[in-house]
């Protein structure tokens, strides 16, 4: 009997990040050495405020992933609790980790109770770092910058800096101590830092990434790493050595992180019991750390070594991304080809990604896209469409009969036809609030490296596809329509300009009804008001409620629209429904346009109080006067409200729920 190859869950905040990449790099090897199938999940962070970053406001949707993590689905998790959750509090981590109680779990680098953890040694590499810069250069001005208290390793690496400074006779002041994010973007904090404490000589870091940030802030300043202020990081990332000057760091091999998880998952899922593991750091010094006289004659002596050896690296580097930056343009180019969504262009999607060296993917895409808000339970659909895969660098598409597949056997990959172990990565593909599917993919160097780019390039392929075969069915249904129309001798050129849903104008009605009003204002030289209204969230409604409660709508705006410009009695109004959700308006009038339009708008507040219906109808409105002696056609005035429009919506709120919906 032919032994199942088990699954390991890898549950980490990012695909892109030197964290994670060191992790995997540990991983892979192991999983290797224990002959386990591997799935990294790269999630994002819980609890993020990401509306104050419109560039990653919709980053969310890679929390999505963490839904796929289910008791018999995979045979083990490894979590880096302290990543995912490092914007949250632990009380709400504990929560979260609740989910995936049952399978087998190793932490990495958290300390979270009642669970396996792999992390580090923080006490021993941090007290060295203390050691050297009070009893070999003599300091007494040492400062941190350290990470949110929600992480508990950066509060174990406060705790251990400020203990060592105690064991050294220094008393920890608190203003030289200041919170970072662990990223190396926090300016104003390490700004705080330096303006509050002039006289700082050395500062320690919480990570490497954060030291970066803090090098470039003492640059901007005018002040040099290793001369005017010693600096040490932690974790010991491999470009330690090729900034200037090369940062002094305590040694923590996160890949070895990641082994180790990796050897007591599969102990404990063979039914052994283990124990949690702290892994040894020790102290590499660099240059950063002030030496005197005797720094400025290494400089001299290392400019020319130093010198060559960074033009090497550069001309590799710029190499490498020319190459790259040729692929990336030949990847979108290839991407935006498709001329018909249909299903042979997903295995097209597939075939694009061999510059980055995937030979095995799947292409899962949900029955119907899901609208999924931020903040949000997701719960991944029972059953998905597998409509491509590749195997060991073979596209194939496969036929609609086969494609349904159960979203429990989506890591099964020996089913899927993979006759060797796996190690892959899970990509959410979608465009806002709109989820698409999921593509599951060997994860390669370079997909550690562009992952991210990847799932935003066939993220926005499939929304293509998807617009493209709408626009089809809608196509289709037109066509089938007229047929109906001719065969039933209708009256065509009534029904042409009547909107059948609303019974109000449709565009063609609009323009023959408003031209000619149009004339009559400019005779009688009166004001010539024309509106552009568009419904909010009609997608959401239907999808929430139902196509009736949607029609019921759109029927609604043009009721209200209808009664508002029948009140005015200066002259002919139209009413039109000219596209799905949108409407046009025409009429003369005395009023000012913001007048006519705040009674609009109230209109709607008073109809969704007294409506028993659960959400609110609402629309966003545009509108241009034409006033007397402005010369501005009806189409003219028909964009120029459109503009607004534009404008307006961009202030319209996404959720249509009377009550909100919890969480």
């Amino acid at each position: 009997m032919t032994k199942t190859r088990k699954t390991i869950g890898v549950m980490v905040g990012g695909i892109t990040d030197d964290f994670t990449r060191f992790l995997c790099k540990g991983l892979r090897e192991a999983a290797k050495e224990q002959d386990v199938n591997m799935v990294v999940l790269p999630g994002k962070f819980l609890d993020r405020d990401y509306a104050q970053n419109t560039d990653i406001m919709y980053e969310y949707q890679y929390d999505t992933l963490f839904s796929s993590v289910q008791k018999g689905r995979l045979d083990g998790i490894i979590v880096a609790a302290n990543c995912i959750g490092c914007y949250t509090t632990k009380e709400r981590m504990v929560e979260f980790m609740h989910h995936y109680d049952g399978i087998p779990c190793v932490l990495v680098s958290s300390d979270l109770e009642g669970y396996v953890n792999v992390s580090y040694d923080n006490d021993r590499g941090i007290r060295q770092g203390i050691d050297y810069l009070v009893q070999d250069l003599h300091y007494t001005k040492i400062g941190m910058v350290g990470g949110p208290k929600e992480n508990s390793d950066a509060m174990e690496r406060k705790a251990t800096f400020e203990s060592a400074l105690w064991k050294n006779g220094i008393l920890p002041q608190e203003k030289r101590y200041v919170e970072g994010d662990l990223t190396g973007n926090a300016h104003s904090t390490y700004a705080r830092l330096l303006d509050d404490n002039p006289d700082l000589e050395a500062v320690f870091c919480v990570n490497d990434e954060t030291a970066a940030g803090f090098y470039e802030e003492l640059k901007a300043r005018g002040l040099m790493p290793g001369r005017d202020i010693s600096v040490f990081g932690y974790d010991d990332t491999e470009w330690c050595s090729q900034i200037y000057p090369t940062l002094s760091s305590v040694r923590a091999d996160v890949s070895k992180l990641g082994s180790k998880a990796c050897e007591l998952l599969c102990r404990m899922m063979q039914g052994e019991k283990v124990s949690s593991v702290r892994l040894p750091t020790d102290l590499v010094i660099r240059n950063s750390f002030c030496r005197g006289n005797q720094e400025e004659v290494d400089a001299r002596n290392d400019v020319l070594e130093k010198y060559e050896s960074m033009n090497h690296w550069a001309d590799e580097l710029f190499g490498k991304q020319k190459r790259v930056n040729f692929e990336m343009k030949n990847f979108i180019l290839k991407l935006l080809c498709f001329e018909k969504g249909t299903d042979q262009s997903f295995g097209e999607i597939l075939a694009t990604m061999e510059w980055l060296k995937i030979h095995n993917a799947f292409l899962y895409i949900y029955e119907e896209p899901v609208i999924h808000l931020n903040h949000e339970l997701f719960q991944m659909p029972e059953q998905l469409l597998l409509k491509a895969r590749e195997l060991h660098g073979n596209v194939e598409n496969i036929p609609a009969i086969h494609q349904k597949k159960k979203a429990k056997n989506i890591f099964r990959f020996s089913r899927l036809g993979m006759s060797d172990r796996a190690w892959m990565v899970t990509l959410p593909l979608y465009a806002n609030e709109m989820l698409y599917g999921i593509l599951v993919c060997d994860l390669t160097d370079e997909v550690l490296e562009y992952g991210e780019f990847l799932s935003n390039q066939i993220s926005a392929a499939v929304k293509m596809l998807n617009l493209l075969k709408n626009n089809e069915d809608i196509q289709k249904q037109l066509e089938e329509s007229l047929y109906v129309l001719k065969e039933n001798n209708l009256e065509l050129e009534t029904l042409s300009k009547k909107d059948p849903l609303t019974g109000i104008c449709n565009r063609r009605g609009f323009f023959e009804y408003a031209e000619p009003m149009l004339k009559k204002a400019r005779a009688a030289e009166k004001t010539f008001l024309v509106l552009y209204a568009d419904m909010n969230n009609l997608k959401i409604i239907n999808d929430r409620y139902g196509h009736e409660e949607g029609d019921y709508s759109l029927h609604t705006i043009a009721e209200i629209l209808a009664e508002i410009v029948q009140k005015e009695q200066t002259g002919d109004g139209v009413v039109a429904r000219i596209g799905g959700d949108e409407y046009a308006c025409a009429l003369m009038t005395e009023k000012k346009k913001e007048l006519l339009l705040q009674e609009l708008y109230d209109a709607f507040t008073v109809r969704n109080e007294q409506s028993d219906k659960p959400y609110n109808v609402t629309v966003s409105i545009g509108a241009c006067a034409l006033e007397p002696g402005d010369e501005h056609s009806l189409a003219d005035a028909l964009s120029l409200a459109d503009e607004q429009l534009y404008e307006v919506k961009k202030l319209r709120k996404k959720d249509v729920a009377k009550i909100p919906l919890q969480a």
